[in-house]
């Protein structure tokens, strides 16, 4: 072997152990999706000196309990009085992590009405309602709550009183929308970045693609594993897999967004992570002697429901909503192609190596099932 073809195989081996060693360090970060919700008004009540804003934010209590302790007694049941209790920790916490800004200054919070609790999507989610005071019109926001902690959080931008787009934010600095951006073409744009983002951090529906991909360039021989001989047949099954999954999740995520059908988020999140599990068992012990491409149908259904959890509670009008569901959509597609084009190359040039045949496809899949289970214990208990 040349220099050059040892070097090509060095980097591939480094490339697939360090996607291994990321999907297991995946164990204790998953997290059921996560959306948070900010609504800004200007308010009526006028002030001679500055701006004032009347804001309201919530946030899932699941979420809150992973940057203020609202089970003290630690008897995994948040009461309205524990939260009540740590009024002062939470009205800090908004303060420092969800700052309205303009050119010249950070604008001042103020003015916390008492808490509430409301419910959305199946969760319990803090309700809470303050004033902000610019001296200036806003037009930045720096959002960093649960910033490090869950990269999948999101954060549901209204402005109620003007005609700027509804925006999907993630932690970090954004840019307020204003009128001038509002159109169809600013909702399909957001929704369409919002869909290769959601898919490409959202580890669960990585991990159901990925032990759907692996088995791609092996055929079962006598209970055997036979590397495939003709690379445009793996081709084929992974563009079936693709398409079988692409069809099914759209048409649940269509149902789920238009509000068609409902089902609540806990559950489906878990029956994601057993999916996952299903898929993973078999590789190693093939119990449905079907293609992969009926499986993809059959769980991408599921996955359909979980991808609607970012459409589910959107305020837009039907047109909007379907604009959006269709963008959003199309960005789950194009980021589903970018980690197969990653992926299956590899796959293809590493499937006739023991590293492959036992590092990847038996190991990976080993480490999918553990995952899984991890993930379907924490969100169903």
């Amino acid at each position: 072997m040349s220099a050059l073809c040892r070097l090509v195989w060095s980097h591939t081996y480094r490339y697939f152990t360090l996607l291994m060693l990321m999907l297991t360090c995946t164990l204790g970060q998953a997290h059921e999706s996560s959306t948070a919700y900010l609504n800004i008004a200007i308010d009526d009540a006028d002030s001679a000196t500055n701006i004032m804003y009347d804001a309201t934010y919530e946030l899932s209590l699941r979420d809150l309990a992973l940057l203020v302790d609202i089970d003290p007694n630690k008897d995994s049941q948040v009461s309205w009085a524990e939260v009540k209790s740590q009024t002062p920790l939470i009205e800090q916490l908004i303060t420092a992590k969800v700052k309205l800004e303009n050119a010249a200054q950070t604008c001042q919070t103020a003015n916390f009405s008492p808490l509430a609790i409301n419910s959305r999507g199946g969760f319990n989610y803090l309700y809470t309602n303050f004033a902000v005071s610019c001296e200036q019109p806003i037009d930045n926001l720096d959002y960093q709550i649960l910033a490090g902690i869950d990269a999948n959080h999101r954060l549901i931008l209204m402005q109620a009183d003007s005609d700027a787009p509804l925006q999907v934010l993630t932690v970090g600095q954004s840019p307020l929308g204003s009128e001038a951006d509002a159109g169809w073409m600013a909702t399909a744009t957001n929704f369409l970045k919002s869909g290769i983002h959601h898919l490409l951090i959202g580890l669960d529906h990585l991990l159901f693609l990925f032990v759907l991909l692996i088995p791609a360039v092996y055929i079962r021989k006598q209970k055997q594993l036979v590397a495939v001989a003709n690379p445009k047949a793996a081709l084929l099954e992974v563009f079936w897999i693709a398409t079988s999954f692409t069809l099914a999740h759209s048409i649940t995520l269509s149902l789920a967004a238009l509000q068609i059908v409902s089902i609540p988020a806990r559950f489906i999140e878990s029956v994601i992570a057993l999916s996952i599990a299903f898929a993973a068992l078999n590789n190693l012990v093939p119990m449905l002697r079907v293609r992969a491409v009926y499986l993809a149908f059959f769980f991408g259904l599921i996955h359909g429901f979980g991808f609607a959890n970012v459409l589910v509670d959107l305020p837009l009008a039907t047109s909007a909503r379907v604009l959006a569901l269709l963008s959003f959509n199309i960005g789950i597609e194009l980021g589903q192609l970018v980690f197969i084009a990653v992926v299956f190359p590899i796959a293809l040039l590493l499937r006739h190596t023991q590293f492959y045949k036992w590092g990847i496809f038996y190991i990976g899949s080993l480490i999918g099932i553990l995952v899984a289970l991890w993930w379907f214990f924490e969100r169903a208990f």
